[in-house]
């Protein structure tokens, strides 16, 4: 008789794992909402999505990697590069992205982990910084090499002082950044167009 394979073996990809990865979520974006961080459990949030809480620990074995699955969908939108073909077109579809994802659900959770000054998030907010700082950096980068901007320090400090402005805006206005509002962030790092 053939010996039979553990349907519980590994981590399944796609179909049913995806429902269940969204189902998850969903759950703890909920969860979140309803409790915040600290209230949330892991048996909370299985029961809030239906699943099993082992099928929980064995892919986000703890919360904060929850929220970092949570996060994950924008995180990865942030990760892409805009081609616009100059530095300053590069950097207003970086900071409007950052500034639509901001005002997602999501993007609030994940902007609410990196204020917080919990110690089990600092992992995931490191990564998330890296990860939506990057775009703005490799902007910088292929400026320099297009020859937009002669100095790849001045330009690095723009892209730096571009995505702070943005981030900065909403702590100290009390709303995010409207497209004029980007457009005069932008100016004032990069002089008028």
């Amino acid at each position: 008789m053939a010996e039979l394979t553990r349907r519980t073996s590994g981590v399944r990809h796609g179909g049913r794992s995806a429902q269940v990865v969204d189902r998850v979520r969903a759950a703890v974006l909920a969860e979140i909402t309803r409790l915040g961080f600290a209230g949330i459990t892991i048996d909370g949030v299985a029961k809030a999505a239906g699943v099993n809480r082992t099928t929980i620990y064995r892919r986000w074995p703890t919360k904060a990697e929850l929220l970092g699955a949570v996060a994950e969908p924008i995180l990865a939108e942030l990760g892409t590069d805009p081609a616009t073909g100059s530095f300053r077109g590069d950097l207003l579809v970086l900071m409007r992205r950052l500034r639509d994802s901001a005002a997602r659900p999501e993007g609030r959770l994940l902007s609410d982990a990196i204020r917080s000054s919990a110690a089990e998030l600092q992992d995931l907010v490191t990564r998330a910084s890296v990860r939506t700082l990057g775009p703005f950096e490799r902007a910088a980068e292929r400026a320099v090499a297009r020859g937009e901007i002669g100095d790849a320090a001045r330009a690095a400090v723009a892209a730096h002082l571009a995505f702070s402005g943005l981030v900065m805006w909403e702590q100290v206005r009390g709303a995010p950044a409207g497209d004029a509002d980007c457009v005069l962030i932008l100016e004032t790092v990069l002089g008028p167009a």
